[in-house]
């Protein structure tokens, strides 16, 4: 029987740490673990029949910059890709861009075409990444956690970002966004989900009113609230002066409703 023949792959990319010249060395081995995990999930997305193995070629003082080998081995047979590690490097880099993407919220709409998923935030921003990367960071709150991992680790560090960066592309995990990077989004349910509870009638006191453009009106319930008014008529007789003492604190007859 003719053994099997393996063609290899190999990029690189780096990762740098920037901040202090130096790491600690424990926080510096779990970001090192974890990230080594999130690419080998990649690997796995792209093509589970691939072999894959990552060196440490390098480490670098200043922004501490780590240069990692990605090799793979894969079976001409079963994948005929020229650069089958560059794929799974961008696979890797694209986990990282939904975590970003999503701003520590669920996704508001996933949708998938062919080989293309687009996952929409509750900012109503898009972002298209292949089907199987998308797929393996919603199936279960892993891929998610990997990433949490990552961001919890350099902000413990006191770092300015952190850098990952490959021949043509980077990706950057700023000081600004470590909260929402630190936040968990994926439990079982990758899509957020409206509840919408029964209109209530109440008076709410008004704390600002507008009474000439068509911005919305501040009301108080707990806690500030904004509204927009519907009711073109009440606005009409607001702006012709039939409706006054609309001071703040006065009670205004509403039906609320709270998504």
């Amino acid at each position: 029987m003719k053994p099997t023949e393996f063609l290899e792959s190999i990029e690189d990319f780096q990762v740098s740490f920037v901040g202090k010249k130096s790491i600690d060395a424990e926080l510096f081995t779990k970001s090192i673990d974890d990230t080594v995990t999130l690419v080998k999930a990649s690997a796995d997305a792209i093509d589970p029949s691939c072999f894959i193995k990552l060196e440490i070629k390098a480490n670098k003082e200043g922004s501490f910059q780590t240069v990692i080998d990605i090799i793979t081995k894969y079976s001409p047979d079963l994948l005929a890709v020229s650069s089958i590690a560059g794929n799974v490097i961008q696979g890797f880099l694209n986990f990282i861009l939904i975590k970003q993407h999503l701003k520590g919220k669920k996704a508001k709409k996933i949708e998938t075409k062919d080989d293309e998923m687009a996952i929409q935030n509750q900012k109503d921003e898009i972002l298209k990444v292949s089907k199987k990367i998308g797929q393996t960071y919603f199936k279960d709150n892993r891929i998610d956690n990997l990433v949490v991992n990552i961001t919890n680790n350099i902000s413990n560090g006191d770092r300015d970002y952190l850098s990952v960066k490959t021949k043509d592309r980077e990706v950057k995990i700023d000081k600004s966004e470590y909260e929402n990077m630190a936040t968990s989004v994926i439990d079982g349910n990758p899509v957020a989900k409206t509840i919408t509870n029964k209109p209530i009638d109440v008076d709410l006191p008004l704390k600002k009113p507008d009474l000439l453009g068509k911005s919305k009106w501040e009301f108080i319930y707990n806690k500030k609230i904004e509204a927009k008014i519907d009711d073109e008529d009440f606005l009409t007789k607001v702006r012709k002066g039939e409706i006054k003492n609309l001071y703040a604190g006065v009670r205004i007859p509403s039906k609320l409703q709270f998504e």
